[in-house]
């Protein structure tokens, strides 16, 4: 909402000369309807170009003051506050001081979907797979032989080889060296029986726009459908998947060894499964949900049932009906659910890590399953599309698929409608965030292969973040490569007051399991100007390896996403996620001397040269050894 206000100053009035400069704005930012002051309300007054910019905030009054305000014939002025409406206003200032009372009710807009370019001559309708890569482009594809790169910056589509065989319904991840992996899946000419199951495992590297063949699955008769979890280190777990030659399905997984690239046997699951919704908890352990839930422990190879769902059987033995996300709290959200046999009701719940146990969320007027889920920089996820039985009254609808979307506020337990998608789009398509704060989406038009394909389009939705005023901006960040435990320098454009940095890990997204990064990870800021600094978390569960992209916060406001890498923390010799005294024998064993072979050998990615001579040696031990008294 803007107005054009024209502010006389009472200075102004009495001595029109005092009308060459105007030094202070002030005012209130109150409550609709109650009146009530909003203390912490974010203030901006800023010149549209941002040449100048200031921010305040209201006191326990909600009053805020800006002082030495230079001569600028018109500033914009605006207020927010989580959960409220923004409200900007133009100022033409006419004297040397002047006052403006904002009065903000809840928030109400609804962001926007915006068309912003195509796949074609692909319709990315079935066994589609989107995959955030390192340039912020986004990797699409439907069976390796016909990918297409769409810059959602520019708008821009390119079309990088494909590879050597057709290869669909499989299962994919962004490695740490940022190629891209492609598991398990059948073979693409018959793709409708999945009775050809295969366990090949493609590689594509876009620095050079090349595949690679690394080595297959262990499992003979393949695996279409597998799940597919990181864990900490970046290695990966396979679970389940149908097989070869009629399509049963399989308890068995497999791990990778990132040192070897081998697949091995690991613990077999509960129960025979397909793209089960996995992810790493902060306790190390893997959580799969359909079905039943279990928790896989990395450490012994062995999974264990958890608790089951508040509303259980979530459509077994058919597709699985939520996705589920790890909460920057730890606690995990599934969304989705389908009434089945128990005339389920309740579109989410969430998983207490700590004490196994699931409970109901509150509910969107329009319950869905198999929705589209993606967790936003601000904390909120947003729910877009997926197929109703439960819409009363009637929605517009194809064969059950709905445009509707929510965001589910996670800190007040709330739903809220927002903007219509453009496209009915079905579990088949691919919904990732990107950099700049937005969501994309592409495919799924091929309704239940009844209808359609209807459109190649990829619509983007901007949330409503992206309409309450001046973003915080990053210029620069001190590093790229985030060792765990390590401190990290952010450098802003402007001078805004910053509550939060964010860590989001970058998506692979099919159908309703996402093979990336599963973590929002909320780090403290100090604030010294524009300079921000921050400690990652030492804890190797936590931080897990891979790519993320770091968003500035300003309340619920984010900046444009930088990608950074999460690696090993420097001087972990004994590889157990910190810096302690353990790591001086271990650096003891692994550097050796000037002419001794190590006795060890270091963890992967362990720089050792700390006084930066270009060898590892005695000078090394003790530049660490002072770092390391420096850090007690």
């Amino acid at each position: 909402m803007m107005r054009t206000i024209i502010i006389v100053g009472m200075a102004t009035l009495l001595f029109s000369s005092l009308s060459v400069r105007a030094s202070t704005v002030s005012g209130v930012v109150l409550e609709s309807g109650s009146q009530a002051p909003i203390p912490d309300a974010r203030v901006t007054l800023f010149e549209p170009t941002l040449q100048f910019f200031q921010e305040v905030r209201t006191d326990a009054q909600g009053q805020f003051l800006f002082t030495n305000v230079p001569l600028i014939d018109i500033l914009q002025l605006g207020a927010s506050s989580r959960g409220r409406e923004y409200v900007e206003v133009e100022a033409i200032i006419k004297g040397d001081s002047f006052e403006y009372s904002f009065v903000l009710g809840p928030e109400t807009h609804p962001g926007e979907w915006n068309i912003v370019g195509n796949t074609l001559p692909e319709f990315f309708d079935a066994t589609d797979i989107g995959i955030l890569r390192t340039d912020g482009k986004i990797f699409f594809c439907h069976d390796t032989v016909d990918p297409i790169v769409f810059d959602p910056a520019t708008g821009q589509k390119t079309f990088p080889m494909g590879s050597w065989s057709s290869q669909g319904c499989m299962n994919a991840s962004l490695r740490a060296d940022g190629s891209i992996l492609m598991i398990g899946g059948q073979d693409g000419s018959d793709p409708g029986s999945f009775t050809d199951a295969i366990p090949w495992v493609k590689g594509y590297d876009s620095l050079v726009d090349s595949w690679f063949d690394p080595p297959d699955l262990q499992h003979p008769s393949g695996r279409w459908y597998p799940g597919l979890a990181r864990l900490a280190d970046g290695s990966l777990l396979v679970m389940g998947g149908g097989t070869a030659p009629s399509a049963v399905r399989t308890e068995t997984c497999e791990r990778l060894d990132l040192a070897t690239q081998q697949w091995s046997y690991t613990g077999s699951m509960e129960n025979p499964t397909e793209f089960p919704p996995s992810a790493l908890l902060f306790t190390g352990d893997v959580l799969a949900t359909w079905w039943p839930p279990q928790l896989y422990s990395p450490a012994t190879g062995q999974w264990r049932l958890t608790q089951n769902f508040v509303q259980p059987n979530r459509s077994w033995p058919g597709h699985s009906d939520h996705s589920i996300i790890v909460l920057k709290d730890g606690r995990v959200l599934a969304i989705g659910v389908i009434s089945g046999p128990d005339s389920n009701t309740v579109m989410g719940e969430t998983y207490d890590v700590a004490t196994e146990t699931w409970s109901l969320t509150s509910n969107p007027e329009l319950v869905r399953f198999q929705t589209e889920v993606v967790q936003l920089p601000d904390g909120r996820v947003l729910v877009a599309g997926g197929e109703t039985e439960f819409a009363s009254p009637p929605v517009p609808q194809v064969l059950g698929i709905v445009k509707w979307c929510d965001l589910y506020d996670v800190a007040t337990n709330t739903w809220r409608r927002v903007a219509d998608m453009n496209w009915h789009r079905e579990y088949h398509a691919v919904t990732l965030l990107v950099p700049d704060g937005r969501v994309l989406t592409t495919g799924g038009t091929r309704i239940k292969f009844q209808v359609g394909p209807t459109t190649a389009d990829i619509e983007a939705y901007s949330p409503p973040y992206l309409f309450r005023g001046v973003r915080p901006e990053i210029v620069s960040v001190s590093k790229t490569d985030l060792a765990r435990g390590s401190f990290l320098t952010v450098e802003l454009a402007f001078e805004s007051s910053i509550t939060s940095l964010e860590l989001v890990g970058m998506q692979t997204t099919t159908h309703w399991v996402d093979g990336g990064i599963p973590r929002h990870i909320c780090l403290p800021v100090q604030q010294n100007g524009t300079t921000i600094t921050t400690e990652l978390p030492a804890n190797p569960n936590i931080a897990m390896l891979g790519h993320y992209m770091l968003f500035a916060m300003v309340d619920d406001i984010p900046s444009v996403g930088r990608i950074v890498k999460i690696v090993e923390s420097e001087g972990d010799f004994d590889a157990d996620g910190d810096v302690d005294i353990g790591d001086f024998a271990q650096f003891a064993l692994c550097s050796g001397g000037p002419d001794v072979p190590p006795a060890v050998t270091c963890p992967a990615g362990v720089d050792a040269d700390f006084d930066n001579d270009d060898d590892v040696d005695l000078g090394d031990f003790a530049s660490f050894s002072q770092g390391f008294t420096g850090a007690l």
